[in-house]
């Protein structure tokens, strides 16, 4: 009898009980698969005893059951994979732009040592981002202050502003925050002013004209690049992938306009602002203002950690070489930081940061922005020509008479703000009125209910039916025991599990969404906002009324021309005679028609 046929026949058995094991059912399981995981089961956990106690094969496959359940293997749904978005789809591809780095900057010089000899040399040059502070490190201390944002919003973003910085050159790059708008939000990214190719910035020089009448008031010229207002560029992008914005330069006209409405952001740049009174311009303009209006009066820092640079003496050299009768030229403007941070600040080891923890700690950083809408004064205008200056002399004297015939009230000029002023001496609009203990006299009460009643009756009509305007901080002394300031800034310290991890926070109440830090014994703070671009106002915001009606145009009279006899008494500066009866004035131009 041959072998091979029972091989052959033994394989083909092997092969259909195989099949038979293998075999799946709806949800793509088989026997052999089971089996499988059962004997590795066995090998790694090697029981003792299994043969005799059978039911440790039924806990075992209960286990694995409850395994393959968990890990998504029990049905054949689960293995396969999950649809991705498109939309997500695409912003993945849109994220691999922000790990791409940009291409290296190439510089050709070209030396000619002799007339017959040529140099070219070529360089490369890697581009290199400038320092700055990491967002991604900063949202660790907003995340103890309370805002803040997820850790990959933050990476991402650190990502794209490093970035922005080297395409575009930049120096001294801040993170601002986030303003949160109605459809999309902005991050915004502030940098020394940024001087676009073939673009100069002169110095500023008064082109302001005299206003033909006192009355008529004259609008306040912008100031220029690398000063006040204009002196930061700001940047803004509605996701870290997309691409930066610049804003435009500010006006004193657009930050006035601003601080008369209140308006969410919708969150695209070129969307029309209608609001009441009217602001002429679109969001973006908008959105320059009130980062303007955010960074002058939120950017604080600890005292002593930053101070004025010295002034660069170079400059009043050159000045002082121009000749007199050269020609006025313009002079380029060259950048001047306004602050610098001090080397000696915080240089010891372990220092507890609750030494921050008072208002009195803290100083403003940035320029404070005053009525008109401007940073820093207008120069005074040079000396001028004699003709000019009699010019001058008699518009001062129609200056005068009008003065003598209509008093008006003198402007006062506001008073300039230094720098570092501490933070201690703001307060809000808001006043709390503090009640007086009673009194128990009844002679007292008489006395105050009579009194009362003559505040009353001397309170004068108001024909303008205007709201009462609220108390403000500068109409209350601080003698007054009767009224209470409240501060525009609240501090408190987080994270009190020991020295070392204390940090310090700072928030306002005037813009909310503003919080400033100090943290790792001093040598780590910074500002930064969160919020929706408003300022708090604790009365109702109540907008600007609309100008009364005019009065329509008196009717035409007939007035009869005076005589010449009239006129050469009124010349001569005698008052012309008046006539008694209507035959006089009949007989008077009898007597003209006479002589002619």
């Amino acid at each position: 009898m041959s072998v091979q046929p029972q091989n052959a026949d033994f394989e083909e058995m092997f092969a259909r009980t195989k099949a038979y094991l293998m075999s799946a059912n709806k949800d793509g399981v088989s026997v052999y698969d089971q089996l499988t995981r059962l004997m590795e089961q066995v090998l790694d956990e090697n029981p003792n005893n299994i043969a005799n106690d059978p039911s440790k094969f039924n806990d075992m496959f209960t286990l694995l059951q409850q395994h393959s359940f968990v890990n998504g293997q029990s049905t054949s749904a689960c293995d396969e994979p999950c649809p991705v978005p498109p939309s997500e789809l695409k912003r993945l591809a849109e994220n691999d732009r922000l790990f791409e780095r940009p291409p290296p900057e190439t510089v050709t010089t070209i030396e000619q040592p002799d007339p017959y000899t040529t140099v070219t040399t070529t360089r490369v040059k890697p581009r290199t981002a400038p320092p700055y502070d990491s967002v991604a490190q900063n949202n660790l201390y907003w995340a103890w202050a309370g805002c803040g944002m997820s850790e990959e919003e933050a990476f991402l973003l650190d990502r794209s502003i490093t970035v922005l910085a080297m395409e575009k050159k930049l120096e001294e790059v801040r993170f601002v925050g986030k303003i949160f708008g109605t459809k999309s939000n902005y991050y915004a990214v502030s940098s020394r002013r940024y001087v676009k190719e073939g673009e100069k910035v002169y110095k500023e020089v008064n082109t302001m004209p005299r206003p033909a009448r006192r009355k008529l008031e004259v609008p306040v010229q912008p100031e220029p690049g690398f000063v006040g207002t204009n002196r930061l560029s700001f940047w803004v992008t509605s996701h870290p992938a997309a691409e930066w914005i610049l804003l435009p330069d500010v006006t004193p006209q657009q930050i006035c306009a601003g601080r008369r409405i209140k308006r969410l952001f919708s969150g695209d740049l070129n969307a029309a602002i209608v609001s009441s009174p009217p602001f002429e311009w679109n969001e973006a303009v908008y959105l320059r203002v009130q980062l303007s209006r955010i960074v002058s009066g939120t950017y604080i820092s600890p005292l002593g950690a930053l101070e004025e640079p010295e002034e660069d003496a170079e400059e009043y050299d050159e000045e002082d070489i121009e000749e007199e009768d050269a020609p006025k030229k313009p002079k380029e403007a060259k950048y001047h930081p306004l602050t610098q941070p001090v080397k000696g600040f915080a240089t010891e080891e372990e220092v507890d940061v609750t030494q921050w923890a008072k208002l009195d700690q803290w100083v403003h950083s940035e320029g404070y922005i005053y009525e008109n809408g401007r940073q820093t004064k207008v120069p005074e205008k040079p000396e001028e020509d004699e003709e000019e200056e009699e010019e001058q002399q008699q518009q001062q004297q129609q200056q005068d008479d009008e003065e003598e015939e209509e008093q008006e009230e003198e402007v006062e000029e506001e008073e300039e703000k230094e720098l570092f002023t501490p933070i201690q001496s703001d307060y809000l609009y808001a006043v709390i009125n503090i009640p007086e203990a009673p009194k128990l006299d009844e002679e007292d009460e008489e006395d105050e209910e009579e009194d009362a009643q003559e505040e009353v009756a001397e309170v004068p009509e108001n024909d303008d039916d205007m709201p009462p305007k609220p108390v403000t901080d500068d109409d209350v002394s601080d003698e007054d025991p009767t009224k209470m300031k409240v501060s525009a800034w609240t501090v408190r310290v987080v994270n009190n599990n020991s020295v070392k991890h204390r940090v310090v926070v700072v928030r306002s109440l005037r813009w909310p969404g503003s919080v400033a830090f100090v943290a790792e014994s001093g040598k780590k703070w910074g500002c930064v906002y969160f919020g929706n671009g408003l300022k708090k106002t604790d009365f109702s915001f109540t907008p600007t009324l609309a100008p009364p009606v005019l009065s329509e145009c008196a009717d035409i009279t007939e007035v009869q021309d005076p005589t010449p006899a009239t006129e050469k008494l009124v010349r001569r500066g005698e008052d012309p005679p008046e006539p008694d009866s209507e035959d006089e004035v009949e007989d008077e131009e009898g007597e003209e028609v006479e002589d002619m």
